[in-house]
């Protein structure tokens, strides 16, 4: 990384995913960045640091593509990222059969669509957190300040002032929050927000099974939450059990034999033994959305705009398409001799973005009322519903576009564009 500078265009607060992917977004189009985060990055590279993984939608893969993170996933022959060809979506009861109206989804079926790519990919946290340090360590626009804690955050007429606990100074045009639901920078510009919880836990952990997957997503729908069976590389699959806040306690406190019993119990038998090869973790689930994503010369990015449920995996998507429109609205201004930080072009990203985000927040909300519980007619009405989109071709089809982030307005680096050379907006 470059040598030590207080002054960039650009500093993100939060080194983390999606920190990371903005900080390369904008560094390859030659904006200068600083990374503040309250630990050192090799402090996330451990595998207790963080045991989740991330569905990564095919159009986001192309901008891991552009921004070389792909190529940093990859050591020797080994890929770190396992494809999704195909959904199955069903509705069940823990220990039955699951209804036979499914939701099947193919990546085969849009082939031309998706330009021949699978409908997404898995990739643990760990190893894309290591691909783009690894990525943003060969870049010289980037600089990495941590571990630091921000304890002041001063927009001014030309840039903001960042002032650091251990009574270092930085200044940016523009100060981008991507510090988690939780976010001091957003607290510290006075955004509000709108926050709900799922009364839902999710149990996160990594399994191997006897049978390939064959890269087939899973998405069970129990009563009391979904339960994810999401294809990693080799005959490994990560696993999202949402329960209730206190199933999920007491699964955390179970024995490892007790707690693969529970888990079996759901998974079922068509990969044969199932083996939990990782420890387990436990996050409360919660929708937090902010009432605005900008303030003078401060956006809000990934979870600090908007934090939703795992259930359709689209939380980090949500998050790289944010760190796309960034970068894009960022060199446009650029080009056209504008301030980066100017209520101008904090107003195009979040016209951009905003509506986008909101549907979506919303969409999930609703989706995981209407299947987490056991209501009758409710359960009949879904099962039947998915039965119909299965057979209605157009229906089915804009579900995997969607699934894939292959639908509306893409920035360049969505589209698999680096910006090795300036770029015009998608009108």
């Amino acid at each position: 990384m470059a040598n030590a500078k207080l002054n960039f265009d650009v500093v993100i607060v939060g080194g983390g995913l999606v920190g990371l992917t903005a900080a390369l977004a904008c560094a390859q189009a030659g904006f200068k960045i600083g990374i503040v985060d309250l630990k050192e990055p090799t402090l996330q590279l451990n595998e207790s640091f963080d045991g989740r993984s991330s569905a990564i939608a095919a159009a986001s893969f192309k901008m891991m593509r552009a921004l070389g993170v792909a190529d940093a996933l990859a050591e020797a022959n080994d890929n770190h990222a396992g494809a999704i060809t195909k959904i199955l979506v069903s509705d069940g009861e823990a220990g039955q059969a699951p209804s036979p109206l499914t939701l099947y989804f193919d990546s085969a079926q849009i082939a031309e669509a998706n330009e021949g790519e699978p409908l997404g990919y898995m990739v643990e946290n760990r190893r894309m957190r290591l691909a783009l340090i690894q990525v943003a360590e060969q870049s010289e626009h980037i600089h990495w300040i941590a571990p630091a804690r921000i304890t002041d955050i001063e927009a001014g007429p030309a840039q903001s002032k960042i002032a650091l606990e251990d009574g270092r100074a930085l200044s940016a045009a523009l100060v981008v929050a991507a510090d988690g639901r939780n976010s001091f920078v957003r607290k510290q510009a006075g955004i509000g927000v709108t926050e709900w919880p799922c009364n839902q836990s999710a149990l996160v952990t990594t399994v191997e099974h006897d049978l390939p997957h064959e890269g087939v997503a899973h998405e069970l729908f129990l009563p009391s939450g979904p339960f994810a069976i999401l294809p990693l590389t080799g005959n490994r699959a990560s696993i999202v059990w949402t329960e209730t806040p206190r199933a999920a306690e007491a699964a955390m406190a179970l024995s490892d034999a007790q707690f693969e019993a529970e888990l079996a119990r759901r998974f079922g038998d068509f990969l044969g033994e199932v083996k939990v090869i990782a420890p387990r973790w436990s996050y409360p689930l919660s929708f937090v959305h902010a009432k605005s994503y900008t303030a003078p010369r401060t956006v809000l990015i990934g979870d600090a705009a908007h934090a939703i449920h795992p259930i359709a995996g689209q939380g980090f998507n949500m998050g790289l398409r944010d760190a796309a429109a960034l970068a894009e609205i960022l060199v446009q201004a650029r080009a056209e001799g504008r301030d980066i930080g100017s209520e101008l072009a904090l107003a195009e990203f979040e016209d951009w973005r905003k509506f986008d985000n909101t549907l979506l927040v919303h969409a999930c909300d609703i989706f995981n009322r209407l299947f987490s519980n056991n209501i009758g007619p409710l359960k009949h009405a879904r099962r039947l519903g998915l039965g119909l989109v299965d057979k209605v071709a157009p229906a089915r089809g804009f579900f995997m576009r969607e699934a894939s982030g292959q639908t509306g307005e893409l920035p360049p680096l969505l589209r698999g564009q680096a910006y090795s050379e300036p770029t015009k907006r998608a009108s």
